[in-house]
């Protein structure tokens, strides 16, 4: 089948093996297992950095159970849950582990968590890892605490302990303090010459130490595979996926396990996030890769996250071409599989489903749809105002995916030749260069992304000069006014930008001779107060949509305000941008969001219901090239697939559509 599944689980050498032996041979029977992934020393049953001698024990009592599944055709990989480690979780270093720990750019040292640069700890991994290696597992997993983000209780992470300030001055030539590199790669403006030195000494450190694991495993006829977290926060540590790639396989391909999805069942408006993920995980993905997905389910049950919505979340690995999916399903702590019978046959009932969109999305496939690039060098590039914090290197990009999938567009996190869409600090990391490419196209900006155009040379391109940012304090604005029938529902329908976090500032400047103002501020009195949003046709032929408000999205509830008013003008603004054509959008109700893929002549494309209505017809509009759907299946919350009525793009079923059930489209 061309779908395989990975059970990632964890007993203890407190159970008795051989009832956890015929209990794992049973599930994945049941399950139609492919591997199972096991942990040692992790989550409940981790207590910091365990001794060598200690993980001996934990592989000698996994052997007798990994032989019994490989005899039975199962693979077995192993998941040491920690290299650095994840966080303190009040762990502290052993009396024998006299290891530097993690220091944050404030100066606080962890108390388990350690800093890669220790000789002492680099000593311990290694040997450890000559342990994993003897055991021959399909692939010896790292896991992504090997990161330097997101290493509780620091601020945003480290490490910029005494070991790791003595290698940048070593590399850079200087004698700063950690005071002083702070500084200097957190000064406003242009990024200091320091950030990417810093950035360069922290990648080469985390390369070499993967490289020497690397060796080590494939020595030993093992792969060693990645586990990797958001590459938006990634990318505000600088790290370059080429030399990851190179440092974690030789022999064999590229083994890679990225996090796309939330441990919960998270609201709709958490859905895009997970589709800007998936995509940037195969940007950064060579050809060859093995991607092997990870569907987090943490507590470890359908109280915590429905069958219904983990199935979309596998749907969506499966479409962006999964190899295998590592399901988190069974705890760590030991708990018996038949404790909960319903996981297997879920797993069992769906898999049919899922090796057919398999079949339909092969990997070569990659998404089509309105541009929100995304770079790994964002970090690299980003503007960070005076007294800043670390963590706001990262630099946000999915912004104008929640709006778009709100309106049931398509993206992609790469540019598009007609239409991009640009939120905030996204206008500081692309190149001028790019940026008149793109102004020569079709390009939606909010306001903060405007303003930083505008600051950067480019207001005559997008009809605004004189640009800022204004509070409620400053103007009392409530709300935003259509002016224009040819950009909304009717003229005088109104929105509100009286409450939200999108609407905290709202840009306003002066506008050129040419910009059409689509709608005004107002105030609670009717009054006029401002311009809203505007359209601008430039001199070299571009399109140009502005919005006053602030597309990034923090996850703050009511963060997209999106009402039939705001949907209606965002719709024409877009018609416009593209003069009339479309990259791939959906209609027929609320959060009906499509996801279109091509490889240059295969065409396909997928829309999710992530809204609580059912709906029973959709309207497709396919994005130039793909042409008329032909072909339509709705595959439901149970596996099961249904053919659909299509007529002129308009798509019919025979049952409804639910919340997180998805439909095929073909050409």
């Amino acid at each position: 089948m061309s779908v395989r599944y990975t059970l990632r689980m964890q007993f203890g050498m407190h159970l008795d093996p051989t009832v956890i032996e015929r209990e794992v041979l049973e599930l994945c029977r049941r399950a139609q297992a492919d591997e199972v992934l096991f942990f040692v020393f992790a989550e409940e049953q981790n207590d910091g950095h365990d001794s060598l001698d200690r993980i001996a024990q934990w592989l000698a009592w996994y052997r007798p159970i990994k032989q019994a599944l490989e005899r039975e055709g199962i693979a077995v990989s192993l998941n040491p849950w920690h290299t650095i480690l994840h966080c303190d979780r009040h762990r502290r270093l052993k009396p024998d582990q006299p290891w530097q720990t993690m220091v944050d750019w404030r100066g606080q040292a962890a108390q388990a968590v350690v800093c890669p640069l220790d000789p002492g700890w680099r000593s311990y991994i290694r040997a450890a890892f000559v342990q994993y290696a003897a055991e021959r597992f399909r692939v010896v997993w790292v896991d992504d605490d090997i990161r330097l983000h997101n290493h509780a209780p620091l601020d945003w992470g480290g490490c910029f302990c005494p070991l790791h300030v003595a290698q940048f001055n070593r590399q850079a030539g200087t004698n700063a303090t950690r005071e002083e590199i702070v500084h200097a790669c957190l000064a406003p403006g242009e990024p200091h010459p320091w950030r990417s030195v810093w950035f360069d000494m922290w990648d080469a450190t985390q390369t070499a130490l993967v490289a020497e694991w690397r060796d080590i495993v494939e020595a030993a006829g093992s792969r060693l595979g990645l586990m990797s977290s958001d590459l938006q926060t990634h990318a505000a540590e600088g790290r370059r996926w080429p030399a990851w790639h190179a440092a974690m396989a030789r022999q064999f391909p590229f083994t890679h396990r990225p996090s796309f999805c939330s441990y919960i069942e998270d609201p709709p408006r958490f859905f895009p996030y997970y589709l800007g993920q998936s995509q940037m995980n195969r940007m950064v993905q060579p050809p060859e890769v093995e991607s092997d997905p990870e569907l987090e389910n943490v507590p470890y049950g359908h109280w915590n996250k429905s069958y219904r919505c983990l199935l979309s979340q596998m749907v969506m690995a499966q479409v962006f071409g999964a190899d295998r999916q590592c399901v988190s399903l069974y705890d760590f702590m030991g708990n018996l599989p038949s404790d909960d019978a319903a996981r297997a046959a879920f797993l069992g009932d769906v898999k049919p489903c899922l090796a057919w969109l398999g079949e339909e999305f092969p990997a070569t496939l990659r998404a089509v749809g309105i541009g929100t690039p995304w770079h790994e060098d964002m970090g690299r590039r980003s503007h960070v105002p005076e007294g800043r914090q670390w963590q706001e290197l990262e630099v946000a990009t999915r912004g104008w995916d929640l709006w778009l999938c709100a309106l049931g567009r398509s993206f992609q996190k790469r540019p598009h030749e007609r239409v991009n869409a640009l939120s905030g600090d996204m206008a500081w990391t692309f190149t001028d260069d790019e940026l008149k490419a793109w102004l020569k196209q079709g390009l939606l900006l909010d306001g903060p992304a405007a303003l930083i155009l505008a600051e950067r040379g480019f207001g005559e391109w997008i009809g605004l000069q004189n640009a800022r940012l204004i509070t409620q304090a400053e103007v009392l604005y409530a709300m935003e006014e259509s002016v224009d029938a040819e950009f909304g529902l009717r003229a005088g329908a109104r929105i509100s930008v009286n409450l939200s976090k999108f609407c905290q500032r709202l840009l306003q400047g002066e506008l050129l001779n040419g910009t059409r103002e689509i709608s005004r501020l107002l105030n609670p009195t009717h009054q006029r107060v401002g311009h809203g949003a505007y359209v601008f046709e430039n001199h070299l032929g571009g399109r140009v949509g502005v919005v006053p408000w602030s597309a990034i999205w923090t996850g703050a509830p009511m963060e997209e305000h999106m009402t039939v008013q705001r949907h209606a003008q965002l719709e024409d603004v877009l018609r416009w941008l593209d003069h009339g054509r479309t990259c791939g959008h959906v209609a027929g109700g609320p959060w009906l969001v499509p996801q279109f893929f091509t490889d240059g002549s295969l065409w396909r494309g997928i829309i999710w219901n992530i809204g609580g209505d059912a709906v029973r017809e959709m309207r497709v509009h396919p994005p130039e090239g793909m042409g008329a759907i032909r072909r339509a299946v709705h595959c439901d919350g149970q596996g099961n697939r249904r053919t659909a009525a299509v007529r002129d793009n308009v798509l019919t079923f025979e049952a409804p559509v639910h919340q997180w059930e998805a439909v095929t489209v073909a050409p």
